[in-house]
């Protein structure tokens, strides 16, 4: 009998044991189950904030006078969240506050919220530079010159032959949005649209910065310059010539806003006018002068190398300023407002 019980005892224990273990594990599994479902649905709750964003900064760049709570909703159907965005309207920024959530409907589980500052305007100063940089100036060699004032967000070298004042402004970032859909307007008018067919064709550009004459000698803003509206990056090689204008290089911003174009120009050769990329601009001198006469705005670098000159003319940002074009809309900074990890049980 003793035997018989001790056996008995034995098996109990080990099945006590058996349930221990069992228990343990499939409350593991749960546990580890629900984590990995927060961690889908917190991933859900900020793809569906970051939606929210976008939403806003679109609905702003139609009507920026929308201020308010909940001024825009809406809810990511493929994976049950949904967002909810205030707008706080503070002088010509625009503070968002977009909440993502899962699920769309009912009770919260998870819920992650992004703030994001959004701005409109044309900074002071904008006109008054031969280059405005939203990133670094490169300088190289000795045999550059820049005839004007300097303004960069993040690092310059070799600036003994800059004629005129070089400062250091990180707030420039990022480079202000012009507004585009004016611009291509303009061009189109003009007949300056140059898109990735007219470019593969080589069709010229505009010789002279001009497209109507000054009604006014001494008052540049009774002009009207060319705007040569690229759709692709700007790349020029060899013995340029002289050519004319604004030139505008973009690539498919009316339907990609963040798609972002360089501008290249090599060899010799006169620019009359202005440049504005939200990429790169390089230009690279051969063995004659390679010149810009009017200003150039980078988003990115501004590289100079080789027998490269660039003279800030008055008359042509002058002129340029005064077609009036507005900016556009745009997301200078953005962070998480709620940690990630802070789940609503």
């Amino acid at each position: 009998m003793n035997k018989k019980a001790s056996v008995l005892i034995l098996t109990i224990f080990l099945v006590v044991i058996l349930l221990i273990l069992g228990t343990a594990l499939i409350a593991r599994s749960i546990s580890e189950n629900n984590m990995a479902r927060r961690n889908v649905d917190s991933t859900h709750a900020f793809w569906a904030a970051e939606a929210g964003v976008n939403q806003a900064l679109e609905g702003l760049r139609s009507s920026y006078s929308q201020c308010g709570t909940a001024v825009f909703t809406g809810t990511l159907s493929s994976v049950d969240a949904g967002y909810s965005v205030d707008v706080s309207c503070s002088g010509q920024d625009r503070i968002i506050s977009s909440t993502g959530f899962v699920p769309a409907t009912g009770a919260i589980r998870v819920q992650r919220i992004t703030e994001a500052v959004i701005k409109k305007s044309i900074p002071l100063g904008f006109y008054d530079k031969a280059i405005y940089s939203a990133g670094d100036v490169d300088l190289n060699g000795s045999v550059y010159s820049i005839d004007g004032d300097v303004v960069y967000a993040d690092e310059i070298d070799n600036i003994d032959n800059i004629t005129g004042d070089v400062t250091q402004d990180s707030t420039i970032v990022p480079l202000a949005l012009l507004d585009f859909s004016q611009l291509l307007s303009i061009s189109q008018a003009q007949g300056n649209y140059y898109d990735e067919e007219r470019l593969d064709d080589g069709d010229p550009f505009p010789t002279s910065f001009w497209y109507e004459e000054p009604s006014d000698p001494l008052d540049p803003t009774t002009g009207v310059p060319n705007v040569v509206y690229v759709t692709e990056d700007l790349t020029l090689k060899g013995n340029v010539g002289t050519l004319g204008g604004f030139f505008v290089v973009v690539g498919d911003v009316i339907t990609n806003p963040s798609d972002i174009q360089d501008a290249t120009i090599n060899g010799n050769g006169q620019i009359e006018g202005a440049i504005y990329t939200r990429g790169n601009f390089r230009i690279n001198g051969g063995g004659g002068n390679l010149n810009i006469n009017g200003g150039v705005w980078a988003g990115q670098e501004a590289r100079l190398n080789g027998n490269a000159h660039i003279d800030y003319n008055d008359t042509y940002m002058s002129a340029i300023e005064a077609l009036g074009i507005d900016a556009s809309a745009q997301i200078t900074s953005w962070k998480e407002q709620l940690n990630p990890y802070q789940l609503t049980p």
